[in-house]
């Protein structure tokens, strides 16, 4: 216990070297409580590597909370942080009030970032590695629990990673490598593939090269055939190739019968004959091949609804073999080779298409594990259907890759998502044991802020097309539903009329729905919106009432009188491609639209009679999706975004013109926009891939230090107070003024 004091002190955490912090956690078999503290800390590791103390200290604080340590938040948020006098307003900056933990799995041992391209998972001297290429050929395998460099060659420039193959006594990587054209470039389609097998361990050659002329090899697998390594490709071409790997040639003619290119490929010895199990891209079955002569082996196997995406194979100990696919309707199968026959019903569960699969013996019994568009992964019992454990979080994006495997001697279940990001799981724990987060059910796609009866209230548009209600100094554990739309919700907002706090919501069912924040459900009839395509949602005040405008995707703005729900007037086109954003604000007595297009313009309008105000403003390099505004030193101003362009805008809305530069910080696309205000000062809040930053209107500057997240952040609610609700990945927070 030695080393206790310094795992469990917070300042050791912010201010150590990430791989100082690393040695001292305590090892996966600790107590539940020091592996929750632990878990903390994992989630975020790959983020901590380039960060600052103080930065490390407000991510820690977020993570915490996410994990359900507000006791350890609040270590973190006090934690002193030199760096932060440089800002204009510190003050400016947030703790941590709740966060929910939707993806905040505590049986984490470990994230490994991406280092190059799109890394393939395998295992190597009983280390689970993650095996990529660099931009120059470079071939480098890392263990996924320690991030350590544990083997590495050159491989040629432009080499990728088909595939790691578990051969015999030498696991073997395989390298694709496009052949170029005369003009110097790699082109598949018209001049072929190459690809090259090495011994993982040493970076030796294997065998010889396998050639096609034509198409791009995507993905293989490998059999011991009469002490022969046999490798089965699938390629652009949708043909299925079986190679004597040492002679670099094919063993039979190449074999089509799929439709589109060939997806996922296994192998399997039955009753002493080796079968090569393929699927296509638009293939809903799955066809079982001699692996020597790529001729069909019985029927398909049939019965999936919807294409298949990844297919695996496991021998059982009385010497069944059993294939396992998944598929696009959410669900895996489990098939008997030897028959043909599905055993049992599907594996459902995943909330969305099921992209990786695979299949082992461990403790004397099978498992199958799944990974998906969903971002979970999920562990089945063949036999029964049911799931083992709790799904496995903490990607936000779709899982792509799944291994089960034993490192040091004990399970680890390793998953590598769309982003290259690759985590690790000790199944056989329990996701969560200390205190619960505030939860949700859903993932968020648009927040606002309410008032009512002097109550700060939150409500949220999701993705399953809910509109959801609840105190925002609670966290949404209590959330009440108060209407529903048939599909995803786009935008949300609110309004005041006759006293009574009004939400509004569009969602993809084409229409405006109304209900009422304190009473819950709909209080008029939904405002139709055909052929519109509603994205952007806003209300105005006017001299007799609100107005609810709806920007939508054909170029047009509609105008609704909230109190009698009646259209005033007809649609009105703006002039520019599809309105992404719409708001409002009072200049020199009048209201005036500000609307976000597709064309990389912002454009402003009198709303009284919807004539344009001066020409497009220009400036953006991307379409405008985020608009608010403000008045800052008595002047009416928009601030604006355009996703990967990766600044924010100010401009004058009195003559149209811009105030400075572009505010620029972010490092990647800018998804979320809020304004607030803090000690008399207008504040624009800014949110993307990795930070939300905060910036002073007046000084055209960032006012406090950058708050680090862990996912992308999907929206933004700021309060009058400077209380802020964040969206982020799956997950939401409360950040509440470190100064009242």
């Amino acid at each position: 216990m030695a080393n206790e004091p310094a795992w469990a002190d917070p300042a050791f955490w912010a201010g150590a070297a990430p791989d100082e912090v690393l040695r001292a956690l305590p090892p996966a078999g600790a107590d539940a409580h020091k592996r929750r503290t632990a878990a903390v800390y994992r989630s975020v590791m790959h983020l901590l590597r380039h960060a600052d103390p103080g930065e490390r200290a407000r991510l820690l604080a977020l993570e915490a909370a996410r994990f359900g340590r507000p006791d350890l938040a609040a270590a973190f948020t006090a934690l002193p942080t030199s760096a932060d006098a440089a800002y204009r307003q510190p003050s400016a900056a947030w703790r941590v009030a709740w966060a929910t933990g939707r993806q905040a799995d505590e049986r984490l041992l470990a994230v490994l970032d991406r280092d190059g391209l799109q890394p393939v998972l395998g295992e190597l001297d009983g280390r689970v590695v993650a095996v990529d290429t660099d931009s120059y050929g470079g071939v480098r395998a890392r263990d996924v629990l320690s991030g350590e460099r544990v083997a590495g060659f050159a491989a040629g420039h432009g080499a990728r990673v088909v595939a790691v193959l578990d051969a015999v006594g030498a696991p073997l990587v395989l390298t694709g490598h496009e052949r170029h054209g005369p003009d110097g470039l790699p082109d598949a389609g018209r001049y072929g593939d190459t690809v090259r097998a090495w011994h993982l361990r040493t970076g030796e050659r294997a065998g010889a090269p396998l050639v096609v002329d034509r198409g791009r090899i995507t993905t293989a697998a490998s059999a011991e055939v009469d002490g022969r390594t046999v490798v089965v490709t699938g390629g652009w071409d949708g043909l299925v190739r079986s190679w004597d790997l040492a002679a670099g040639r094919e063993l039979a003619e190449a074999a089509g019968g799929h439709s589109g290119w060939v997806v996922c490929v296994a192998t399997a010895v039955v009753r002493g004959r080796p079968l090569a199990v393929t699927a296509g891209r638009d293939d809903c079955d799955v066809l079982v091949r001699d692996l020597l002569t790529t001729r069909p082996v019985g029927a398909p196997l049939a019965g999936h609804r919807a294409p298949v995406t990844a297919v695996a194979t496991v021998t059982e100990d009385d010497g069944r073999v059993l294939a396992v696919t998944a598929s696009e309707d959410t669900t895996a199968r489990v098939w008997d080779l030897a028959t043909g026959r599905r055993l049992g019903g599907p594996l459902a569960g995943h909330g969305g298409r099921v992209d990786a699969v695979t299949a082992a013996r461990w403790g004397g019994r099978t498992l199958v594990v799944t990974g998906g568009r969903d971002r979970t992964v999920r562990a089945w019992d063949p036999v029964t259907g049911r799931q083992l454990a709790d799904p496995f979080t903490g990607h936000h994006q779709p899982v792509e890759q799944v291994i089960l495997a034993a490192d040091a001697g004990r399970p680890v279940l390793v998953a590598r998502a769309f982003d290259g990001l690759v985590r690790g799981w000790e199944p056989a724990a329990r996701r969560r044991d200390g205190e619960a987060p505030a939860d949700h059910d859903g993932t968020v796609t648009a927040l606002a802020p309410a008032c009512l009866d002097g109550r700060r209230l939150a409500v949220a548009g999701l993705l399953d097309g809910t509109v959801r209600g609840w105190e925002a100094a609670d966290g949404p554990r209590a959330a009440r539903t108060l209407t529903r739309h048939r599909g995803a919700v786009h935008a949300v907002t609110t309004a005041v009329v006759a006293g009574r706090t009004l939400v509004l919501s569009a969602g993809e069912d084409d229409v405006i729905r109304i209900s009422d924040l304190a009473t819950g459900g709909e209080t008029a009839a939904p405002l139709d919106c055909p052929e519109a395509w509603p994205g952007a949602l806003a209300t105005a005040a006017v001299a007799d009432g609100v107005r609810v405008l709806m920007g939508g995707r054909d170029g047009t703005v509609r105008v609704w009188d909230l109190a009698s729900g009646e259209a005033d007037g007809p649609p009105f086109t703006m002039g520019g491609r599809s309105v992404q954003v719409i708001t409002s604000a009072l200049v020199d007595g009048r209201t005036v639209l500000v609307t976000g297009h597709a064309d990389h313009t912002v454009r402003r309008w009198d709303l009284t009679d919807r004539s344009p105000l001066g020409p497009a403003m220009a400036g953006h390099r991307r379409g405008v999706d985020g608009a608010v505004t403000a008045v800052v030193e008595g002047r009416p101003v928009a601030v604006t975004s355009a996703g990967h362009d990766r600044s924010l805008r100010v401009w004058d809305l009195t003559t149209g013109r811009p105030i400075g530069d572009a505010l620029r910080g972010h490092r990647r696309r800018v998804s979320a926009l809020a304004v607030t205000s803090r000690a008399g000062r207008a504040l624009a809040v800014s949110g993307g891939e990795g930070s939300v930053r905060v910036w002073d209107l007046a000084a055209l500057c960032e006012a406090a230090p950058p708050m680090p997240v862990p996912y992308g952040v999907r929206t933004l609610a700021a309060f009058p107070d400077g209380n802020l609700l964040l969206g982020f990945g799956d997950e939401l927070a409360l950040l509440t003024p470190t100064t009242p």
